[in-house]
This record gives structure tokens, sequence and C-alpha cells, in this order.
């Protein structure tokens, strides 16, 4: 192989290496900001904090019921809060069994655009508080949510509180996998910002001022994805300079299903990667370019062993390292998200991983992304 095409040979091994290396100092100095990161917040007191709740929906009668009484069950907190439920164009009878529903300070708001970009954007609109929180329909948060994010809200003056959100699988193997896969988006998303240099955050768990909403809205990309809202609106927020910070806190994290079928994980990723294009801030462009070529050199690494020795020798050191490095970042976070995970089960999701993410790269160029049977 060397002999025959010795150009093409190094540009694969040295150009994939520089990706490579930068994938492990990248999640490097991700775990090391979990480990020296503080936990929670101590209790603030004397300031009232009017929050504003939003929650857009289509065809979500399965889960709203349980949404709601985990709404009646939120704890008291300096200040107080209002539910808007924006109905994005259900056809399966959600907004009738919302309305049947007996809640405080609900309102009730029928979107006249399409897509939940606009729902989100029709409710922010009109709501009247402070702090704008929004999450999912299919979401179950803890009674002491909107309690603690009020709480780290007043503790950092921050302009944008990003919430962890954790996936629970329903048995199986493959929505186990699901779960670990976010879960390792969540830590990396997290990582980010503790280093000041956000890059993922979820709508499902996700707090904003109004004030710096107004700023912006009016300059954030991607409008011609459906979804998205949430990473568009995070990349607006940091190329204004605004504050930004992780909810480290048990009391805030939310739990969402996982997709409950592979077809469902694959278009779920697919519609997250499809947006990647669109993204125009130069770190995040870093990170998601650096995990992508990382795993598509290991992979490409395995047919070259067949070829060369010294490529297997590689092969073997980069995984090693790889999985070294990931398992030490997933441990960080253990605790907040009460993941159990052996390094047994980090070993076999490690050599499917790499497959799995190409597979879904691929996808997202070629395939058009769907929401909610949407383009």
């Amino acid at each position: 192989m060397t002999e025959g095409c010795p150009i093409v040979w190094l540009i694969f091994l040295f150009a994939g290496a520089l990706f490579f290396l930068l994938y492990l100092l990248l999640i490097s100095a991700f775990a090391r900001r979990w480990r020296y990161h503080k936990g929670a917040l101590n209790e603030v007191g004397g300031r009232q904090t009017k929050i504003s709740l939003i929650v857009p929906y289509r065809n979500e009668a399965d889960f709203l019921p349980a949404f709601v009484d985990a709404i009646r069950r939120q704890e008291a907190f300096d200040g107080s809060f209002e539910l808007i439920a924006v109905n994005d164009h259900s056809d399966d009878g959600s907004e009738k069994l919302l309305s049947s529903q007996a809640i405080d300070h609900l309102i009730m708001l029928d979107a006249k655009g399409h897509g939940k970009k606009n729902a989100l954007k029709e409710a922010i609109e009109m709501s009247r508080g402070e702090l704008i929180v929004t999450s999912d329909a299919d979401c179950i948060p803890p009674d002491s949510w909107l309690k603690t994010l009020a709480l780290w809200y007043q503790g950092t003056g921050a302009d944008m509180l990003v919430g962890p959100v954790k996936m629970i699988p329903d048995g199986s193997f493959s929505a186990y996998y699901d779960s670990i896969d976010y879960y390792s988006l969540q830590m990396s998303g997290a990582g980010a910002v503790m280093l000041g240099k956000p890059v993922f955050c979820s709508a499902a768990n996700l707090a904003f001022t109004k004030a710096a909403w107004d700023e912006a809205s009016v300059c954030m990309d991607g409008a011609k994805f459906a979804s998205g809202d949430d990473v568009f609106l995070l990349h607006a927020f940091k190329k204004l300079k605004k504050s930004i910070v992780f909810v480290s806190d048990k009391g805030a994290l939310v739990q969402t299903p996982v997709t409950g079928t592979v077809r469902g994980f694959f278009r779920q990723r697919v519609r997250w990667g499809g947006k990647s294009p669109a993204y125009k801030d130069s770190f995040s462009v870093l990170v998601a370019l650096s995990v992508l070529f990382a795993n598509l050199w290991l992979l490409a690494l395995i047919p070259a062993s067949f070829c060369r020795d010294i490529c297997f020798r590689i092969l073997i050191v980069a995984f090693t390292l790889k999985l070294l490095a990931d398992y030490s970042l997933l441990q960080a976070g253990r605790r907040l998200f009460s993941i159990s995970y052996s390094f047994a089960i980090h070993l076999l999701f490690s050599m499917i991983y790499p497959f799995v993410l190409c597979l879904t790269a691929f996808g997202a160029l070629m395939l058009p992304a769907r929401w909610k049977g949407r383009a």
C-alpha cells in the first residue's frame, strides 16, 4: 500500500490522526470541566421570578396527562408561573384532552403557523414571564424543576440555563443504546457549556430571559428547518456574548422516553444531523467535524489493517485511547443522571458507535429531515 500510493497513504494517516487527536483533546477538556464543576447552588431568597413555561405539542394525547400531572406537583418557589400550551395543529384530540385537565395558570394557544419553531415563537411573544422555560409534552420533570431553575437563575444571573435531559429506555437493547448515546451527547454539550464554548442544548429543558430572546431571535440561523430552534437559539445567544450556564442539579433533571424503535432512532439522529450544515458557529462546526472524521478514520483503519500491519497497531492504540477518553467523560455525570453503565457495555457500544454515526451522518446528507410528519 505504501509503495503504490505513498502520498495518499500519508495524507490518510496524518490527516485522520490530526482529527482524532483533536477529538481526544475536546473530550478530555469536557471531562476535566465536569470534574471541577460545582453542583447545586445554595438557596437565594428575596427575589421574585415570573416564569412562562411554554410547551408546544402536536399529537401528544398519550403523553399530555403525565406531563400535566408533573406540572401540578411543582414545588412552590419565590415567584409564579404560567403554562402556555401551544397546539401545533394536532389531530388526535390532544387539545380537547388538555382542556379537560384541571390545572392552574394554563393558557391554551392554537398556533397560527406550522412547525414547532413557529409555535414557540408565537407563545414567547405573548408570554408575560421574565424567564422563559421550554419543554416537550412527552417529558416528565421532577417536582423541584421550576424551583431549581428559578434558583439557578437568581443565583447566576445567566441569560440562558441549559438543563439536563435523560432518556428513559423501555428495556430493549436498542432503547438502552439510544439512551446512552443521548447521554453522551448531553455530557459533551454540558462540558462545552462549562468550557465557555456551548454547542448543544435541548428545548426539552431550556430556560432563557425574554429580554435576551428579543435580541437573539432576530439573528437566529436555521429558519428553513422545522425543528432545531434550541441549538440555533443557543448559537445566537453565544454570538451575542450572553451568559450561558449548565444546570448541574438533579432537581432540574427532565426525563423523556426514547424513540422506541431502531427506525425512530435513525430518523431522529438524521433530523439532528441534517441541521449541522447550517451551523455558523465555528467551534460547533469544529466539534462536529472532529467527531465525524475521527470515527471515519477508525473505520477506514479496519480494511487498511489487512494491507498493513502498522494500520492494525494504530487502530488498536487509537481505539483504546478513544475508549478510555469517552469512558472518563461518561463516568463524570453518572451521579447527576443516575446512569447505570459498566465498562463492558461501554466497550460494546464503542465498537458499534462509529458504524451508527457514519450511517446517520450519510443519512443526514441524503435524506430529508422530518419532524411530526413534516419536512
